[in-house]
């Protein structure tokens, strides 16, 4: 007789049963891409997403190679690998959201490959819990959702897990290389990737795939290629990157059970309210009870699964089984562990985005449960759990997005994208935008980097809203990402605003105030004659006032006839009741000078206490060039060229009106 092979879709034998599995395969993946790129836009775009954008930007618009990547929470930086995946889409678009969506369509193929490694290996049933799992895992969705090194390691493990599982099965060298490169590269994508090294040296030591090891030696030499040019430049010792991996070193190390908790809320689907709604959040009871229901069955779940692949594994250890079987059983374990192998014991903080990589592993073990040579009765009963437990967590998930897209929680998902993208196009007709944040500097300041990004390829300028204002010498929109930034109460004290519009945020958050200014001179400075100094600025007038907080501000007016010299200028002012001696009070504040273009008119203001009443006083003011310190000349001075601008004397009438200038 002959014998009639059965392949690892033989659970499903009625002839109905052969549309289930893909109708049911469809509406998992469809669940998971619609958590993941479903709500466009609302997503984080803070200083990791912008910075990484940015850099992304440069690279695939501009041609500069990334050598070193954003700062990381262990106080070192990343490798560029990040940066250099992100400049896939934005090679094709400028738009952030077009990156994001990219992160969501790799996290949603990756429950594909979960499901694909899971049906091979232990057929339908398990296939469909893991996947079930995975595509409603609130710590896989919101973590799905960005652009952060982080959300794409769940993507690369999964990819990691195939090829190790189809080197072993299929005897299949570029797997096995694939393999390598990926356990290699991934830690380069974010340091938390190295939770993927201790699963492959345990199948390489399972299997005796040295013996393999021409395929082994060209995966790891792919990935020391990429990990090149940042250990070159931590080699040189650029940008401080040697002395911060020193600092890294000398951190204490301790032992606890932070890893253990981390994962094994992760893996349950519990606290993850804190990511998107705050730490202050709560569900209605009947929705807490069925919660706190699904993340009991999705823990129970991954330990069942979890205990049976470890027997399994413990019966097979002589035999060592090279199908598909025997190698997922034999890695999920292993893999679904490794974090707390790495983290266990740390010198680092230790967060919860770090266990993404082996977040994969829990559901597939879970699934193994349903594996096809389980009992019926079990088999039905695990992927009846785990379709309950996806459906309960899917609920809570869309609710929190559609919270989250409308107001402000405390505590919760800061402003999301859709919002200052929608005020950047609308201010694109022709205008250039001066953008004005806290803080210029687009390598320290989310705010900076992410109008950049926003702003690509159209004519912009990100300035400190808090010690300068700009006026292009043509008409142009102010842009402040806050509405009580000084910037504004100075352009209405020039005369210049035209038109005023405030776009709006979510409920709960302040509108972002875009101010039409005119490419007019300021008007109600005291003028003077003119003062050039070297850079290229020229002062021309000041005023003072008196602020409703009995503060005294000095304004001075600057104007950039050129040619300006680029450098980091800052400006000094002091305040003087004496002629000689120490000043009474000193005020530094950056002049946004990497945004000087010749023809602009610059206005910086300080602020002071009010000196003593019925006495005289004067101000110097004067730039210097940072961090040297070396003051800026004046051009044509008849003495010292270094000396400051002294402007004064001023003798104040009464505190709560203006001062009287001579």
């Amino acid at each position: 007789m002959q014998t009639v092979h059965r392949g690892p879709g033989y659970g499903l034998r009625r002839p109905l049963a052969r549309y289930v599995e893909p109708v049911a395969l469809a509406a998992c993946l469809g669940l998971a891409a619609f958590l993941r790129l479903g709500w466009p836009g609302v997503n984080s775009f803070g200083y990791d997403e912008a910075r990484v954008s940015l850099l992304a930007l440069q690279m695939a618009r501009q041609g500069q190679f990334a050598r070193v990547g954003i700062p990381s929470s262990a106080g070192v930086p990343n490798f560029p690998a990040a940066i250099w995946l992100m400049a896939l889409p934005y090679a094709l678009s400028t738009d952030p959201l077009v990156a994001t969506l990219f992160v969501g369509l790799l996290s949603a193929l990756a429950v594909l490959g979960a499901w694909w490694l899971a049906r091979r290996a232990w057929g339908p049933w398990a296939a469909l819990a893991a996947a079930a799992l995975l595509a409603t895992s609130p710590f896989a969705v919101l973590y799905s959702r960005a652009i952060w090194g982080q959300d794409l390691l769940g993507p690369l493990a999964v990819l990691w897990a195939i090829a190790g599982v189809l080197a072993v099965a299929a005897d299949n060298p570029w797997a096995l290389g694939l393999h390598v490169f990926l356990a290699g590269f991934t830690p380069q994508v974010h340091y938390a990737g190295f939770t993927l090294a201790p699963a492959t040296l345990w199948l390489l030591l399972r299997y005796r795939l040295w013996r393999r090891w021409p395929a082994i030696l060209g995966g790891a030499a792919l990935a020391a290629i990429a990990a090149a040019p940042f250990l070159y430049t931590l080699w040189q010792g650029a940008d401080g990157l040697r002395t911060a991996f020193q600092q890294l070193a000398r951190q204490p190390v301790q032992v606890d059970l932070k890893a253990l908790r981390q994962l094994a809320q992760m893996g349950a689907g519990a606290n993850w309210e804190w990511l998107p709604l705050g730490p202050s959040w709560q569900w209605p009871q009947g929705w807490r009870w069925l919660l706190t229901a699904a993340r009991l069955a999705a823990g129970a779940l991954i330990l069942l699964g979890l205990a049976r692949l470890l027997l399994w594994l413990v019966r097979d250890l002589k035999g060592g089984r090279r199908d598909w079987g025997g190698a997922l059983t034999a890695l999920v374990p292993a893999w679904a562990l490794s974090s707390l192998i790495v983290f266990t014991r740390h010198s680092t903080p230790v967060y919860q985005q770090y266990h993404l990589a082996v977040l994969p592993a829990l559901f597939l073990a879970a699934g193994a449960l349903a594996e096809r040579r389980s009992s019926r009765p079990l088999r039905t009963a695990a992927l009846g759990i785990a379709l309950a437990v996806a459906l309960v967590q899917a609920f809570p998930l869309v609710q929190s997005l559609n919270v989250v897209a409308e107001r402000l929680a405390p505590g919760g998902l800061g402003t999301p994208l859709q919002w200052p993208a929608r005020a950047a196009r609308s201010l694109m007709d022709g205008r250039p935008v001066m953008v004005y944040t806290v803080g210029a500097d687009p390598a320290f300041n989310g705010d900076a980097a992410g109008f950049d990004v926003l702003l690509w390829g159209y004519p912009h300028r990100v300035i400190d809203g808090r010690s300068a204002l700009i006026i292009p010498a043509h008409p142009a929109h102010l842009l402040a990402v806050f509405p009580d930034l000084p910037v504004l109460d100075e352009a209405q004290a020039c005369g210049l605003v035209r038109d005023e519009t405030l776009f709006p945020r979510r409920q709960g958050e302040p509108p972002f105030p875009a101010l039409l200014v005119g490419g007019s001179e300021p008007q109600g400075f005291q003028t003077i004659t003119p003062v050039r100094l070297a850079n290229g600025a020229t002062l021309v007038g000041w005023r003072l006032q008196t602020l409703a907080d009995g503060r005294l501000r000095l304004s001075t007016w600057w104007q950039l006839a050129g040619p300006v010299i680029p450098g980091d200028y800052h400006q000094f002012n002091h305040l003087r009741v004496q002629l000689d001696g120490e000043p009474l009070a000193v005020q530094d504040v950056l002049t946004s000078s990497q945004a000087w273009q010749e023809g602009d008119n610059l206005i910086t203001w300080a602020d002071f206490d009010s000196p003593p009443a019925g006495s005289p006083f004067w101000l110097d003011v004067g730039m210097y060039t940072w961090p040297d310190l070396k003051r800026v000349p004046i051009l044509g001075a008849t003495g010292d060229p270094v000396a400051p601008i002294r402007l004064g004397p001023v003798t104040g009438n009464t505190p709560s009106g203006p001062l009287h200038l001579p």
